[in-house]
């Protein structure tokens, strides 16, 4: 198990949300760079980067590029090989996917893009889809949203291997455009129907604790695994996020014997709540 440290970027400055409300935001004055340095001082060997309003508005803002491009020099320069970088946030087509791997980024968490086609495949009309954007005061376009509906078809089995399925989870429904809108199906579903489509990396956030330290619901994640095993033989990684506020909630994931392969820390590693060298050494395998 692998510790993943976050960087949320808002135009540019680094926020943690609340709950993903984009309306309760803490910004931390700091550097993304130097954030990046520490964490790999640190031990970091993934860092988990996601960009709010690439994953709001469909569409990675350019000044963010910039500041990803220059944490992606700055890991280079500390750690050639030795610390992968994942990130998400608005990527919805394959030019996109492969500009962040052209920029040395190692793998790319979609959500919406490969998540909403398996919602129309289960008998959602793009009607009922446009009602749940409506509920969320948001218009519901399919260019932007599913800007290429053949992007799974475009995704060949290397790609995949460099791609994680995000599944934000808002009770037991999914949660899509940067966890705006919420659609009634199984997570565990979506889980199983694109791993038959040979995914095999899934990254589940609980929405309803992220950015509140209020602590891992670790049933939430029971839940959802236990059911994934029991629709797909598939072999499945699991990353999960979301309210982690101490290093119990560590303990809680390893005392779960749950099969997660890595978990994405943010706000505790701000608040200080965790200290991240000692969780690394302590816990990373």
């Amino acid at each position: 198990m692998i510790i993943i440290p976050a960087i949320d970027l808002k135009k540019s400055k680094v926020v943690r949300l609340y709950k993903g409300k984009f309306e309760i935001a803490t910004s931390y004055g700091l550097n993304p760079e130097e954030i990046v340095k520490d964490f790999i001082l640190k031990g970091a060997r993934r860092i988990h980067i996601v960009s709010l309003l690439g994953a709001k508005e469909g569409k990675i803002l350019d000044q963010d590029i910039s500041v990803i491009e220059n944490m992606v020099k700055m890991r280079n320069l500390m750690a050639p090989g030795k610390c992968t970088m994942q990130i998400g946030g608005g990527i919805r087509k394959m030019n996109e996917i492969k500009q962040m791997f052209s920029m040395g980024i190692d793998y790319v968490i979609i959500g919406t893009a490969i998540v909403l086609p398996q919602i129309l495949e289960a008998n959602f009309t793009i009607s009922d889809i446009s009602k749940a954007y409506a509920l969320a005061d948001k218009k519901f376009s399919v260019e932007r949203e599913i800007p290429e509906p053949d992007l799974i078809d475009k995704i060949n089995d290397e790609i995949k291997k460099r791609v994680i399925v995000s599944i934000d989870v808002s009770r037991t429904s999914v949660a899509l455009s940067g966890w705006q809108v919420v659609i009634p199906i199984e997570p565990s579903w979506v889980i199983s129907k694109l791993a038959e489509k040979n995914f095999s990396s899934f990254m589940i956030t609980d929405t309803s604790r992220d950015g509140t330290l209020y602590g891992i619901n670790i049933d939430v994640f029971a839940s959802i695994i236990h059911k994934v095993r029991k629709l797909t033989t598939k072999n499945i990684e699991f990353i999960i996020g979301g309210g982690i506020g101490s290093q119990q909630d560590i303990e809680t994931i390893l005392q779960s014997n749950l099969p997660v392969a890595g978990i994405v820390i943010g706000k505790a590693i701000y608040e200080q709540k965790i200290n991240l060298h000692t969780i690394i050494k302590k816990y990373q395998t």
